[in-house]
């Protein structure tokens, strides 16, 4: 076999692994939206089906009926979620960078916040919360999220900022401008593709929050996972509802992706090359 040969079975081989890989990617996608059009005398078939002959909406019209309060405060708490990440983490993220405040131990400990436990945590906060007569609200459910948000857009948001040369900055204020203005001017769009990852990985973590929105929610404020778990019948889970309204629940992810995608890689490339 001659090196043209071996370079075109190399090709196809790395071609067929990719096409694998996206297949297998894809296809718990595809089968939950099948399961969320399938007939409900389908859905237990063995063998399974990998397509059917008879679609039916019913179940998507169960979960525009029923699902839909669930998926606005899901939207609330993850956009609010996600703005005072956004906000807190470029302040503190900026002071940490340039003027090294708490040396390496204090950003340490606060990106550490984002391994605790939230098991752990939910008690206190469960008691916090009733004493502050927040419980089924989702300002209760903002704030646990902070918990876990803030802590990543600070750490992520001082290494974006590290890699902004110092000298762009210091010419801007020889030039006549102010610090906040070096910030807004200067910085920030330079780090704007770092902030969109880092708002995008907030906004997912916060949306498919379970444990705290369980224990903080009842009825008003139930966001889309905890409404997934309650859709339930006597002989077990909705399969049909739960696959509508979990489709639902990737709609605004899958757009985020779509719209931000010149971003993202940009931002997660940040600082990689130098």
């Amino acid at each position: 076999m001659n090196r043209r040969s071996k370079e075109i079975a190399r090709k196809t081989v790395i071609t067929l692994v990719m096409v694998l890989i996206v297949i297998g990617s894809l296809f718990p996608i595809y089968w939950m939206l099948l399961t969320s059009v399938q007939p409900r005398h389908e859905l237990m078939n063995y063998p399974p089906n990998f397509y059917t002959r008879e679609p039916t909406l019913q179940y998507w019209r169960f979960t525009f009926r029923e699902a839909i309060p669930e998926f606005f405060n899901s939207l609330v708490v993850a956009f609010f979620a996600t703005v005072i990440a956004i906000v807190c983490g470029a302040t503190s993220g900026y002071a940490f960078a340039r003027y090294g405040i708490g040396g390496n131990t204090l950003p340490f400990w606060i990106l550490s916040l984002k391994f605790f436990p939230p098991v752990v945590a939910i008690v206190p906060y469960f008691l916090m919360m009733r004493t502050l007569r927040l419980i089924d609200t989702r300002t209760a459910v903002i704030i646990t999220h902070l918990i876990i948000t803030v802590p990543f857009a600070v750490w992520m948001i001082k290494g974006f900022i590290q890699e902004v040369p110092r000298e762009l900055e210091e010419a801007a204020m020889i030039d006549g401008c102010s610090q906040l203005g070096v910030i807004r001017i200067v910085t920030l769009p330079l780090i704007a593709p770092g902030l969109v990852v880092t708002a995008l990985f907030c906004f997912i973590w916060s949306w498919n929050d379970f444990m705290f929105a369980l224990i903080l929610t009842r009825n008003k404020a139930i966001t889309i996972p905890v409404a997934i778990a309650g859709m339930r019948e006597a002989h077990g889970l909705m399969w049909g509802e739960v696959s509508a309204t979990a489709a639902l629940g990737t709609i605004p992810i899958i757009i985020m992706a779509i719209i931000l995608q010149k971003y993202l890689v940009r931002g997660l490339s940040l600082g990689s090359i130098k």
